[in-house]
């Protein structure tokens, strides 16, 4: 059992951010890769053992409630015991989850499967906090699109993967990826070093403010605590922004296959290709672009921009006459998407205190899973009526969060305090 401890700020948390931080991307990169390879194959396995349409849209989104009610939780942990042990708690836990996933011989273990990825999964906001620990301020969102670009390229690696493998045998993917994730985890262990600096627990207890009783602990997995987290305006208004960007991308995801096999007549392999290259823009953008142009523009202003170019890609993408007009619109989706997220993300952690940086990313997370729980549902709904009409309702959502950051204020350097407009 890990003792409860009390955290110190580590005094230098910017000392040896280089080494640091190429572990962690390659910690949640090989992570996003073993997911990659799972998704594309879930409703194939699903329709296997029977299951009807809306089981298989709610095997996709178990996943993302498990993310919901998770990732406060993981994030707040990493504040008392360090981001180090629940990172490799996620990495097994997703190891075991790929392994049901392989085994799974019913529609109920595959559930059980995709309910553990969930939990597992959910310690991105970790990964978050993990940068912020060893990141300036003014730094946070260029790095934090380490794990937006983590993100595309593991989306753009693990299907093909999975294509490769399920060619072998049906639990061949899962065997894959849960052996990438365990031996991440052991890589993990070995190389990946703790960023929060821990009072031993005597001490935690001896500073108590009661003497002689031992100090209640700062946080708790309540509605309460949520209410108290969200009386910060400010994080109000930044996470509201993280939940219209979230929900404007997530409308691709349950329709683009629909979307392209009706209208281009395209196969399941060139609709992967599609999403491969949405997967590689966005994290080619979020890993090297975003990194030169928060220094010159700010976190704020760059998410106004970027909103240009997501509006319209989801635009072009609703009436796109040819093939080649498709590709236009999903790398000016990519490039808005791109800048859109990490600069959120930055902001949420300037907005949040140093002691709390992972359980306020994780009420980030837990906002982003629920954009993309009513993301995909609302697309799908939409995509009864027509084809044009989820990526129109998609522009719509990212115009009104490019509007909402009209009234923010970029934060100061030294303060990270942001202020209405």
């Amino acid at each position: 059992m890990i003792a409860r401890t009390e955290e110190r700020p580590s005094p230098n948390p910017t000392a040896s951010r280089r080494p640091r931080l190429p572990l962690l991307f390659l910690t949640v990169f090989v992570d996003l890769v073993g997911f990659g390879i799972v998704l594309p194959l879930l409703p194939l396995y699903a329709d296997r053992f029977g299951a009807s349409g809306w089981a298989v849209g709610l095997l996709v989104t178990v996943y993302s409630v498990a993310q919901f009610f998770m990732a406060p939780i993981w994030g707040r942990l990493s504040d008392r015991y360090g981001r180090r042990p629940i990172l490799l708690l996620g990495l097994v836990g997703s190891g075991v989850a790929y392994l049901v996933f392989a085994w799974a011989d019913s529609l109920f273990w595959l559930f059980a499967s995709r309910i553990l990825a969930g939990v597992g999964g959910s310690t991105i906001p970790v990964a978050e906090a993990y940068i912020a620990d060893v990141t300036p301020p003014e730094r946070r969102a260029a790095n934090l699109g380490l794990i937006g670009a983590a993100f595309g390229l593991g989306f753009t690696v693990g299907p093909a993967l999975g294509g490769i493998t399920a060619s072998w045998s049906t639990a061949a993917p899962g065997h894959l990826a849960a052996a990438l994730c365990l031996i991440n985890a052991a890589l993990a262990a070995v190389l990946l070093p703790e960023t929060r600096t821990l009072a031993p627990p005597d001490e935690a207890t001896a500073t108590s403010a009661t003497p002689g009783r031992r100090r209640r602990p700062g946080w708790a997995f309540t509605a309460t605590g949520l209410r108290e987290a969200l009386r910060e305006p400010a994080l109000r208004q930044v996470l509201g922004l993280y939940f219209l960007f979230t929900i404007a991308f997530a409308v691709i995801q349950p329709t683009l296959s629909l979307f392209g096999a009706s209208r281009f007549g395209l196969d399941a392999r060139e609709v992967g290709y599609l999403f491969a290259f949405l997967g590689l823009v966005s994290a080619i953008v979020q890993g090297g672009l975003v990194r030169r142009l928060v220094p010159l523009f700010g976190e704020v202003r760059l998410i106004r921009l970027c909103g240009i170019p997501f509006a319209g890609g989801l635009l072009i993408l609703a009436w796109a006459p040819t093939l080649v007009w498709v590709i236009v619109g999903l790398a000016l989706l990519a490039l808005g998407y791109g800048g859109t997220l990490p600069s959120v993300l930055g902001l949420v952690s300037r907005v949040a205190p140093a002691s709390q940086q992972g359980g306020v990313l994780g009420v980030g997370q837990s906002v982003g899973s629920l954009g993309r729980i009513v993301g995909p549902a609302a697309a799908g709904a939409a995509l009864d009526v027509s084809t044009t009409l989820p990526y129109a309702l998609g522009a719509t959502v990212a115009a009104l969060g490019a509007l909402g950051a009209l009234a923010i204020q970029q934060p100061s350097p030294s303060t990270g305090a942001l202020d209405g407009r």
